[in-house]
């Protein structure tokens, strides 16, 4: 059958290339004849590809039952992480897991403190101080960071480093996202790295870079044009390594883990969520820094 075939339907519009390859890649393990069109490859190209979407699915007419069974558990998903935003929509058994936990298994494993008189974990997160009181189902700042917003992510990152944090050593190896199980098809479209604002702040400006990474307590590391060793966590370090531009390339910002990384924070949300909040700090910690010299 061709693209033309009357006996294939639209099923459902895609929002981007991501989503397009999601859909695609789960009918095909399930054997199921799809076809993909883009908008860009049809009269629509260019000025209404944002208001009808990026492309169209089409199946078989006797497939589009199965299809949608297929399809419509994705999309909640994808929906699900664009919707959380605020603490209280946090999982309450996380809360409870905590409350449950034994606090020096937890401090040894993330090496961070406990105030039993509080009930109360201390830790450190870039160059900020933070109290987490598992009985108020609340953080507390100590000592706030340049972006001051304790976001679902926030909180939803320190939980799950709280309770999967373990008493494994820092390794020699340091890998990308994609060389995370799983990681080269989760780490696109709604989940790629927020790294093009921090381009635009400093890809041109190293002195930036380096002043904003030196601010959150970045030590630097022999890696591309420059590069930082940011502390997220006390077991989870991240290396930030810019590439600076020139005539013929542009500039580039790469993020990269220790192999450790999984063994801290087991799931991809969460370390995308890291990641997200890093990088939240970084963009602040730069534009405080132009705030700055702008005042001057």
């Amino acid at each position: 059958m061709t693209q033309e075939d009357p006996q294939f339907v639209s099923i459902h519009t895609v929002a981007d290339r991501f989503e397009a390859d999601l859909i695609m890649h789960a009918l095909e393990k399930e054997e199921i004849h799809a076809i993909l069109r883009t908008f860009e490859e049809t009269p629509y190209n260019g000025l209404f590809v944002s208001q009808r979407g990026w492309g169209r699915v089409l199946v078989a007419e006797e497939d589009v039952t199965k299809a949608r069974e297929v399809i419509d558990p994705l999309i909640q998903d994808l929906q699900k992480t664009r919707l959380y935003s605020d603490p209280s929509e946090l999982d309450p058994l996380l809360w409870e897991n905590l409350r449950q936990a034994d606090p020096r298994r937890i401090c040894i494993n993330a090496q961070i403190r406990y105030d039993s008189e509080a009930q109360g974990y201390t830790f450190s997160l870039l160059n900020g101080t933070f109290v987490c009181l598992p009985h108020q189902q609340t953080i507390e700042v100590l000592h706030p960071l340049p972006h001051p917003d304790l976001n679902f992510e926030f909180y939803l990152v320190v939980l799950h480093y709280l309770l999967e944090a373990q008493n494994v050593p820092l390794s020699a190896t340091w890998i990308s996202e994609k060389d995370i199980p799983g990681g080269q098809m989760f780490f696109r479209g709604p989940h790629k790295f927020p790294t093009e604002p921090l381009l635009a702040l400093f890809g041109r400006k190293p002195e930036i870079f380096r002043a904003a990474a030196q601010s959150l307590g970045g030590t630097p590391v022999e890696m591309g044009d420059l590069g930082y060793r940011l502390w997220a966590f006390p077991r989870i370090p991240l290396l930030f390594v810019l590439w600076e531009g020139d005539e013929e390339f542009e500039p580039a910002l790469h993020i990269r883990f220790n192999s450790t990384v999984t063994s801290q924070l087991e799931s991809l949300d969460s370390i995308w969520a890291l990641v997200n909040v890093v990088c939240r700090n970084l963009k602040a910690a730069a534009r405080n820094i132009l705030r700055e010299q702008s005042d001057i």
